[in-house]
């Protein structure tokens, strides 16, 4: 027997990482939770509705857990849940001061660590899981279950994810999180609705512009943040052909002292992966066998930390982005020393400078050329919509992205037609029950005592149901079911489109129906391939961590249909039991339904 459920209301305190930092305040059920702490610790204070009844991680970058040790402070009997790595992550940052408003005199708070894919009750009634997301070691998705409701209420958040497995981290485990189908999906939005080409083209590209400014000789600056992105870098030109074999760049200028120096911040952060090894992918640790995972001053290229007792910095210098004014002293110093240097400061638009470029000192502003390279570390519109339709959740809300682009996202029509989609922003109540949206409420106006809700007009519409049966013969039979909706439906604007063709399909989502309206494109689709006799496609055996990154991916898949496009290739899925069936789907996605394709003899 289902019992009513409650309106999961969320509270965004922060949704813009290059603003402020991110924050979520849920409340599920009778539990308050904070999802995230990125937030100064003025702001994080001011923007709190309450005190929560637990803080949830996702992950140890700035922008996510900034504020955790003021929070702490004042609330030390709130208690705070992330993964092991996670936790030492954090803290290891801390302990070396590489923190942005670092206190000694704070303790760091300690976390209660939970291992990924178990289920643990950190609450009468709530059930919290993490998932891996991918992005960095330690990233989560949280599951979390109220099970005072049944069915139990769910609300699945994943932080910042990646679908695509880095060398550090394997992507967002989809196969673990796909039967969950949440009530609500607080899904990362960073790139928006924009497309960029696959990984090892950005690098390739990233490789030959700094090896061209290096035969140039040019002293590059290349700021990174201190997790993550740094590590996949200094790993990525340690072991890139063009670097190993490029005696232009580097090997024939080493006597002359030409290396990658990786700045104090960064080198803190590659300190405490090595640390991690036993958690890192089995590539990396077979690799850590044989050589050093980050430093090198045999081979080339020659990879070192930078010291104060080290002459000018020549060649490559991989700086520290979330450093301070102070920190990028001794790096200035050193420059303006040789005002003949030629300089190329390396930006990535997704790293933000903690002490803006327009703030470096002007003599040295005046002779170093800025340039920006195209790169990304989040999901583009491709793999973020096959997330979104694996999980297929009520309601969708898009986080941690500029308010441009996170609209521009939820006017895709294959998320606006399918799912309740939110574009949420600080300071604005959203209660999200089931079935039907509300207007948002500014927390301001709560406070001045307005009224607690203002809503919209309903969109849920109730009707009726009827059974046709075909009255001439004996016996009579049925001949199909009618829908009756009242008239006021037609004025939404979303309705011609919806009717356009005034075909719809019928499917069962749970223990609901949806209808959904067909496009004139789909109806000239070319015929579907036929089911088998039995009408049912076996599933097959969970993908294993080395099958996943290996060759069951889309392109690889005997349901992959290969589509007309501008682009080098797309694929449409024609696998009835895949949530992507009949979507265009990314050639190096996967899901748990992947069949190999069928080897034909020539016989």
């Amino acid at each position: 027997m289902e019992s009513e459920r409650p309106p999961l209301r969320l509270l965004p305190l922060g949704t813009d990482p290059r603003q402020q930092g991110c924050a979520y305040w849920v409340e599920i059920g009778c539990h308050r939770l904070l999802l995230d702490c990125g937030l100064p610790a003025p702001a994080l204070f001011k923007a709190l509705p309450g005190i929560p009844d637990a803080v949830i991680c996702s992950h140890a970058h700035f922008d996510h857990v900034q504020g955790l040790p003021a929070f702490h402070r004042r609330y030390p009997q709130v208690p705070l849940y992330a993964t092991p790595v996670t936790a030492h992550l954090a803290a290891g940052l801390w302990e070396r001061g590489i923190w942005p408003g670092y206190d000694r005199d704070i303790r760091f708070p300690p976390f209660r660590a939970l291992p990924l894919g178990r289920a643990r009750e950190i609450l009468p009634h709530l059930m919290l899981t993490f998932f891996a997301a991918g992005h960095l070691p330690g990233a989560a998705a949280t599951l979390l279950q109220n099970a005072q409701t049944s069915p139990a209420q769910t609300c699945v958040y994943t932080g910042d994810c990646s679908l695509a497995s880095t060398r550090f981290a394997p992507g967002l485990d989809l196969a673990a999180l796909r039967h969950w189908q949440p009530d609500v999906l607080l899904m990362e939005a960073s790139l928006g609705s924009t497309r960029h080409p696959a990984r090892r083209h950005l690098e390739n590209r990233l490789v030959e512009r700094l090896l061209s400014a290096l035969e140039a000789g040019q002293t590059v600056l290349f700021p990174l943040p201190v997790l993550g992105l740094g590590q996949e870098l200094i790993f990525l030109l340690k072991a890139h052909h063009r670097f190993t074999q490029s005696p232009q760049a580097l090997s024939a200028k080493a006597s002359r002292g030409d290396k990658v120096w990786v700045a104090p911040g960064l080198a803190a952060g590659c300190d405490l992966y090595e640390r991690l090894l036993p958690y890192l992918p089995e590539a990396v640790r077979n690799f850590a066998t044989y050589q050093p995972l980050f430093w090198e001053d045999r081979l080339h290229p020659q990879v070192q930390p930078l010291t104060e007792a080290d002459p000018l910095p020549q060649g490559l210098l991989l700086c520290d982005a979330d450093a301070g004014p102070e920190a990028w002293d001794p790096i200035w110093s050193r420059l303006l020393a040789q005002p003949q240097r030629s300089c190329l400061l390396v930006r990535l638009p997704e790293v933000e400078l903690a002490t803006p470029f327009e703030r470096w000192p002007a003599p040295l502003r005046s002779r170093i050329a800025v340039e920006w390279i195209t790169w990304h570390s989040h999901n583009d519109v491709g793999h973020l919509t096959q997330i979104i339709h694996t999980f297929r959740p009520q309601h969708l809300v898009l986080v941690h992205a500029d308010p441009k682009q996170a609209q521009d996202l939820a006017d895709l029509p294959e998320l606006c037609n399918r799912y309740h989609v939110h574009c949420p922003q600080p300071g604005h109540w959203l209660e999200l029950p089931d079935g039907h949206l509300q207007t948002p409420v500014r927390l301001a106006e709560l406070k001045a005592g307005s009224p607690a809700e203002i809503r919209d007009p309903p969109l849920r519409y109730e009707g009726e149901v009827e059974e046709v049966w075909q009255e001439q013969g004996s016996p009579r039979t049925l001949a199909g079911v009618q829908v009756r909706l009242p008239p006021q439906i037609t004025q939404d604007p979303r309705w011609p489109a919806w009717a356009d063709t005034g075909l719809v399909e019928a499917r069962w989502q749970g223990s609901e129906l949806v209808l959904r309206g067909l496009s004139p494109r789909e109806l000239i689709r070319p015929a579907e391939a036929a089911p088998s006799p039995a009408g049912i496609v076996p599933r097959p055996k969970q993908p294993s961590v080395s099958s996943h990154h290996g060759g069951k991916k889309c392109q690889n898949c005997r349901f992959a249909r290969q589509i007309l496009t501008s682009q080098a290739q797309a694929f449409r899925c024609d696998q009835e039991r895949s949530p992507l069936y009949r979507l265009r789907v990314d050639p190096q996605g996967s899901c748990p339904y992947h069949q190999p394709q069928e080897i034909r003899s020539s016989g």
